[in-house]
């Protein structure tokens, strides 16, 4: 009664299947030189169109604002030995500006710690981002090492630390406080700028 090629309803027991169709074999179409083309050029116009909007001169009520060229250090230096002392009525305006940056201070240490300079270094010049008051600077740069040699040269040191620690030639232990409660901080430009870097690490801004 099924043996005409239709399907036995479900329960009575027929075993007739049909079978499954052949897989049809598929093609890839590829572009022609011409789509290709202008595929490439609609990506090369949203990306140029991505970084306008990234890169490009904001423009807000007619102003354009110009990138910042990078100043030399001299200038950030006077900034902060003028800004020494805020007593003067001169800075008045400038106090809310100061209570603001306290809320940066440790991402400002942070980036000072972070770009150290190593014990192999000599001196390390960096570029620093401030604010035009004084009330925050930024060291604004990523220490980039290569591992395998960054790991080897700290091993190195550790040895020579050790070293140095167990002989003691060419270091004595300090004493803290280094100054008095009421004895102001030292200049860098009046103090330590002049002197040589062979025998210390230091950080410049640059």
């Amino acid at each position: 009664m099924w043996n005409s090629g239709q399907i036995a309803p479900p329960g009575t027991g027929g075993s007739s299947i049909p079978p499954p169709p052949a897989a049809q074999p598929s093609y890839t179409v590829l572009p022609s030189p011409a789509e290709a083309e202008a595929r490439l050029e609609e990506k090369a116009r949203k990306w140029m169109q991505l970084n306008s909007k990234r890169y490009g001169d904001k423009r807000k009520f007619g102003f354009v604002e110009t990138q910042k060229e990078d100043m030399p250090p001299e200038h950030v230096r006077k900034i902060i030995r003028d800004h020494g002392d805020m007593s003067s009525k001169k800075y008045r305006h400038d106090k809310r500006v100061y209570l603001g940056a306290l809320k940066f201070i440790p991402h400002a240490v942070y980036k000072l710690l972070e770009n150290m300079p190593m014990p192999w270094e000599q001196v390390r010049d960096v570029k620093v981002l401030y604010h035009i008051t004084g009330a925050i600077t930024f060291v604004n740069e990523i220490p980039w090492v290569v591992e395998p040699i960054y790991l080897a040269q700290w091993g190195t040191m550790w040895i020579m630390m050790r070293r140095e620690k167990r002989d003691r030639r060419h270091f004595k232990r300090m004493r803290f406080p280094p100054f008095d409660d009421e004895e102001p901080p030292l200049d860098y430009a009046d103090n330590l700028l002049d002197v040589g870097s062979s025998g210390a690490n230091s950080t410049r801004d640059g």
